[in-house]
């Protein structure tokens, strides 16, 4: 799947949604099948919602429309809780603080960014260039995030220590490093801190529903069981 596939959905969801969809969400299935979540603009900030198959099918299925969301929901965070999306701007800055802390012969800050290192690149090695949100990706990346968790810590204590041992002074040989580590800190607790990544998929349960919620009461047709159909009938 690339960026044609959804584009080519798009314009067969526009029809049904009114217009070209502001944005299209893929999903896979348990059963191997896709389908793609397009959000239609209603305002600055509000959306409505249709799911599609790959042919532009739309589904009225109450259940499926909010397995859907669950799923672009969970993952989207698993994304961000995991650090992620900062991963691939994180290792340029980890790479150089290796070889400044190699320079240097600080085994302390050496050893927290080549761990680091090999944690993000374990993490970058399972983000797709496409993605296609599933349960299982949720599984993939958390298995990542833990991995990165951890190394934050030690990356947290080295950076502290180093910053610890400047005594002010300009140009000190240390400086460069301990910017560069706090810097990688700072990146990767962007979108929250990447050793809280269980308690943040925890807490995204419910805003999880609260989405699915929104896309059940904003979805451009009628779900089976919804008020709109009865009442039609």
């Amino acid at each position: 799947m690339d960026a044609a596939d959804v584009e080519t959905v798009a314009l067969r969801a526009a029809g049904q949604g009114g217009g070209l969809p502001a944005a299209v969400l893929p999903l896979r299935r348990s059963d191997g099948s896709t389908r793609f979540l397009c959000a239609f603009a209603r305002g600055e900030e509000a959306y409505a919602w249709l799911l599609v198959d790959e042919h532009g099918v739309a589904e009225t299925d109450r259940d499926e429309v909010r397995s859907a969301a669950e799923v672009v929901a969970m993952c989207e965070t698993a994304e961000e809780a995991a650090a992620a999306l900062a991963a691939e701007e994180a290792l340029p800055l980890m790479r150089r603080a290796v070889e400044l802390a190699q320079a240097l012969e600080d085994p302390e800050s050496d050893l927290a960014a080549r761990a680091m290192v090999e944690a993000l690149e374990d993490l970058v090695e399972v983000l797709p260039a496409f993605r296609v949100a599933e349960g299982p990706y949720v599984d993939r990346i958390a298995d990542r995030a833990n991995l990165v968790g951890d190394r934050f810590d030690l990356l947290k204590e080295a950076a502290a220590s180093t910053t610890a041992r400047l005594s002010g002074a300009p140009g000190e040989p240390l400086e460069p490093l301990a910017e560069l580590l706090w810097d990688a800190v700072r990146l990767l607790a962007r979108d929250g801190p990447p050793d809280r990544f269980r308690d943040a998929m925890e807490g995204a349960i419910g805003a999880a529903a609260a989405f699915a919620e929104d896309v059940e009461t904003h979805y451009v047709l009628a779900l089976e069981g919804d008020e709109r159909e009865e009442e039609a009938e």
